[in-house]
């Protein structure tokens, strides 16, 4: 049934092998799970998750099948001809440089709606993905995405499982809180995040660990959804090797706005000035999305971000709310462009042409197939 099996993912519990399907006439792509590796009812629990999610939503990669032989696993899924969206960039990259970038041919504005729309969908059935990241966002040969590996997924509303997920991607109550977290919540610092690294080209965080006494110590400790962490005496003594382990968050955490600034956007903006930048924070883009190729759009997206998705209090991040910002702005883009005003853009009034760019908080504020992968990455001008 299943023939000229090619191997194009490796990972810690799984190999997704790209395969041929007599029956269905067409690539498929199958995720064997050793046993060894993974327990029955993990296992039931990514089946029981993919039944649920069906094949109805065009921006969810769908099951095919399911069997199990002596010794795997076997999920039969949706093959996307381009990858994941982490190799994809890899790609772009590696065509770009900092005063040449690669000129990805998508609209970034679309991508965000599908990862949304897929997450939106999943949501409603009462389903958190709990993993989201570039490495599990497959892009097909038409420039669509498809939310994949959803095998820490959960039905669970509320969760103190702790050790779920990448830490890069993961929200910082995902490291322990006394109460749980809420799942669905933590997909929207997913989806924050992973926007960062899609723009961007690399993730802010190693990972979003709060040390034991983090939550008082910055003022999080009132919030109900990020509880304080539980002071163990393992986690206490250990307090000092967290702050360590990610200081980049521990300077997200005292000021948001002036880190992405730093990070990101500085070397962006003295690449336009043709300053020197400092090289141990951030650094410029090798690549550019078709439609954000107007700096202060980038500052809009990024304030978005901070603000809806990538915020400390789990309370705060509405993709539903960003999902409408994001609009605002690429249609207010499109009308300057067109010479026209949008008067609903008045909220992001504050940035303008003679803005200095010299400090990062107040201008936030105001202001495989490699060729079909080539088909839709070209150069800038």
């Amino acid at each position: 049934m299943y023939s000229n099996l090619e191997q194009i993912q490796s990972g810690s519990f799984s190999t997704v092998y790209k395969a041929w399907c007599s029956t269905l006439k067409k690539y498929v792509a199958l995720k064997v799970i050793p046993k060894q590796k993974y327990t029955e009812t993990g296992i039931m629990n990514e089946f029981k998750i993919m039944k649920l999610l069906g094949k109805k939503h065009p921006n969810i990669c769908s099951m095919i099948d399911y069997y199990e032989d002596d010794n795997n696993y076997i999920l039969v899924l949706e093959y996307c001809e381009c990858g994941d969206l982490y190799d994809f960039l890899s790609i772009v990259k590696r065509q770009g440089s900092v005063g040449h970038p690669a000129l990805i041919q998508l609209d970034f504005i679309k991508i965000i709606h599908q990862i949304i729309s897929a997450l939106t969908y999943a949501h409603n059935l009462g389903i958190a993905h709990r993993d989201v990241k570039p490495e599990n966002i497959l892009l097909t040969k038409e420039g669509n995405i498809k939310l994949a590996d959803w095998g820490h997924a959960t039905l669970d509303r509320v969760s103190k499982d702790f050790n779920i997920g990448t830490d890069n991607y993961r929200a910082p109550e995902t490291f322990g809180c006394l109460n749980g977290y809420d799942t669905i919540k933590c997909d929207a610092w997913g989806v924050g995040v992973t926007l960062f690294y899609l723009m961007f080209g690399q993730c802010p965080f190693r990972n979003a660990e709060i040390p034991a006494n983090g939550m008082d110590l910055y003022g999080f400790g009132s919030s109900s959804s990020s509880s304080s962490l539980s002071s163990s005496s393992s986690s206490s003594s250990n307090s000092h090797k967290k702050v360590a382990k990610c200081v980049n968050f521990q300077q997200y955490l005292v000021d948001p706005y002036g880190f992405i600034y730093r990070y990101f956007l500085e070397p962006i903006v003295c690449v336009h000035q043709g300053r020197p930048y400092n090289s141990n924070e951030g650094k410029p883009s090798f690549y550019v999305w078709q439609d954000m190729v107007n700096i202060y759009q980038i500052f809009y997206v990024c304030r978005i971000i901070v603000d809806n998705l990538a915020t400390i209090d789990a309370d705060d991040r509405f993709m539903s709310s960003s999902l409408i910002l994001f609009d605002k702005v690429w249609n207010y883009n499109n009308n300057f462009n067109q010479g026209g005003v949008d008067h609903e853009m008045k909220d992001f009034n504050g940035v303008t042409e003679n803005a200095t760019l010299s400090n990062g908080k107040s201008n936030m504020t105001n202001n495989n197939n490699n060729l079909e992968r080539k088909q839709i990455i070209g150069k800038s001008s």
